[in-house]
């Protein structure tokens, strides 16, 4: 007895997209943590503008000042990396201690617009007494109008 086969062979060609889809899944997730390490401070200022200004990426310490109430002398609130200061007795232990710890660090000063520049004098003599000698403003270049 003869059987007869009657089944050709066919090759079925496709694509297995699993892998192709791990892969674009994990770069999507890789881009979207890394771009979230741009180092943004969460104490809103109005910085001023000034011409020639560039980056401080080698700072240590920030202080920030805001208008309004509130802080040493209630003339507006300032910031010490994000920690509030209520006094000033507080801002000179704060700092003297951050200055033993390290004596060459770079400390920024991100004063608002607004702010009297009698309070920015100030805590540049406190920062100047307990022995703080590097430091900078922040300033972002000018507006292209």
């Amino acid at each position: 007895m003869k059987f007869k086969r009657n089944s050709k062979r066919r090759i079925v060609a496709n694509v297995d997209m699993t892998p192709l889809i791990d892969v674009v899944f994990q770069l999507l997730i890789f881009f979207m943590l890394s771009s979230t390490f741009v180092v943004q401070t969460s104490i809103p200022v109005e910085i001023p503008e000034s011409e020639g200004v560039s980056s401080m990426e080698n700072k240590d310490l920030v202080i920030s000042f805001r208008p309004g109430s509130g802080g040493p002398d209630d003339g507006g609130e300032i910031y010490v990396d994000e920690v509030s200061i209520n006094t000033w007795e507080e801002l000179s232990s704060t700092l003297a201690e951050f200055s033993e710890k390290k004596p060459d660090a770079m400390v920024l000063f991100r004063p608002d617009t607004r702010i009297d520049y009698g309070r920015l004098v100030k805590v540049l003599g406190i920062a100047s007494n307990v022995g703080i000698k590097h430091y900078g403003f922040a300033a972002q270049p000018p507006s292209e109008e």
